[in-house]
Order: C-alpha cells, then sequence, then structure tokens
C-alpha cells in the first residue's frame, strides 16, 4: 500500500551529506547516520539488515532532528554538524573567508561564516579573487564552472579551448597574488578525468557515466602558517 508522503520522514534527506545544484541531495546510508549521530553500529549481524533494528535508529534520528530543529546535522551548520566547517574554523581564526560563485549556488550555501559574493562568469570570479588578496589572511572558494559547461557538450575542441582558458586564467591570479599565497586547484566530477586533459581521444564510459562538476579554485593570502 502506498504511503502519503507528506507523512514520511526519510532519514537520508534529513541529514544530507551535501547540496547539489542538480539533483537530489548526496545521501548517507543508515548505517552511516546512526554511527555518527546515535553512536551505537546497526546491520552488523551475519544477515546484514535486521528490521527491528533499522526502523527503531530511523526512529531515533527522526526524533532527534525535531528535537534540535531543521538546521542540526546539516553540511556547514555548526547545530549538531558531524565535522567542522572549514570557514566557520577560519574565520573564528581571524581570516576574512568568502564564496564567489552564481547566485543559484550560493542560494544553497549554509554557512554563517563566509561572506556570499555573486558573480556571473569565471572571468569575474577571478577579478574578485585577484583583488581580495591584496588584503592579508583571506580565504576564497572559488568554482569554476566553464570547463565543466564544455564538458557538457562532449566536444574535443570545446574542452582543449576551456582548459586553455582555464589555464590562462589561474596563471593570471597567480602573477597578482601577493608572496605566501596559496592556490590549490581541485577537479570533481567529469572535469577531473578525461574531459580535464584536453586530449583527442574519447573519454572511457566510466568518465562520462561520472556527474559533471566543476573545478573548484581556493585561494588563501597571507603570512606562512597564519591559519
Amino acid at each position: 500500500r502506498e504511503r502519503p508522503r507528506g507523512r514520511v520522514l526519510d532519514t537520508a534527506l534529513l541529514y544530507p551529506l551535501r547540496y547539489n545544484l542538480q539533483g537530489a541531495p548526496a545521501k548517507s546510508s543508515l548505517r552511516a547516520l546512526t554511527w555518527r549521530f546515535l553512536k551505537r553500529q546497526i546491520q552488523t549481524g551475519a544477515r546484514g539488515h535486521d528490521p527491528t533494528e533499522d526502523a527503531a535508529a530511523a526512529m531515533e534520528l527522526a526524533q532527534l532532528k525535531l528535537r534540535h530543529g531543521a538546521r542540526f546535522g546539516l553540511p556547514g551548520s555548526e547545530a549538531g554538524g558531524t565535522y567542522a566547517s572549514l570557514l566557520s574554523s577560519l574565520a573564528k581564526a581571524g581570516w576574512g573567508c568568502s564564496v564567489a560563485d552564481r547566485r543559484e549556488a550560493l542560494e544553497l550555501l549554509d554557512e554563517s561564516g563566509a561572506r556570499r559574493v555573486e558573480v556571473d562568469s569565471d572571468e569575474a570570479g577571478i577579478a574578485y579573487a585577484a583583488a581580495e588578496l591584496s588584503e592579508p589572511r583571506r580565504f576564497v572558494w572559488l568554482p569554476l564552472r566553464e570547463l565543466a559547461s564544455a564538458e557538457a557538450t562532449a566536444d574535443q575542441t570545446s574542452r582543449a579551448a576551456a582548459l586553455e582558458t582555464l589555464r590562462s586564467r589561474l596563471a593570471e591570479l597567480i602573477a597578482a597574488a601577493p608572496p605566501n599565497t596559496l592556490v590549490a586547484v581541485v577537479g570533481c566530477g567529469a572535469s577531473a578525468g578525461g574531459g580535464a586533459t584536453g586530449g583527442a581521444d574519447k573519454p572511457s564510459p566510466s568518465a562520462t557515466s561520472r556527474p559533471l562538476g566543476c573545478v573548484a579554485l581556493t585561494v588563501v593570502s597571507g603570512a606562512a602558517g597564519g591559519a
């Protein structure tokens, strides 16, 4: 019998691992959530799942959420968050933190320790990051999305051009950066695989089946060891 959706609490949605711009939030297993928030192990027997054990854990997790509020256990939230937010930790240490991204991404940001800066292109984001570096002890999180957009076209020429543009933007930022600046580039999704090479060969099926991501640029400026 179909259950009314308005009366169902899905623990995987109550405690998402992270938010995605497209599609549903990344989910965690009931076993992982039980260990993380209830500090006990389940599904350890030879048969794996125990329906009674699973139901009790799901109910306790839902009650925990209802007791502490909607923000409890959310990514980046100090209200029961599993891991300390990097941005919050840096802000408490006296760093100026900001996230520069498109408006739709900033609306999903659950982060009180960072300033939200809306940019409409990678070029504008790089310009903002370069200007922000003029002040000491600054941390900027800047997703660069042009490469991910090129990935979606499955066109090798577009990918190679986007990769070359990315390289030139990074070179521009590094040239403008003061001493003791760390620039870290992190790839995710298909942009971290065959599409980021700019080669002429077609990407493997495993690369094309991965969810499209973006190249995330982290910029830290200040005295070495200042964090």
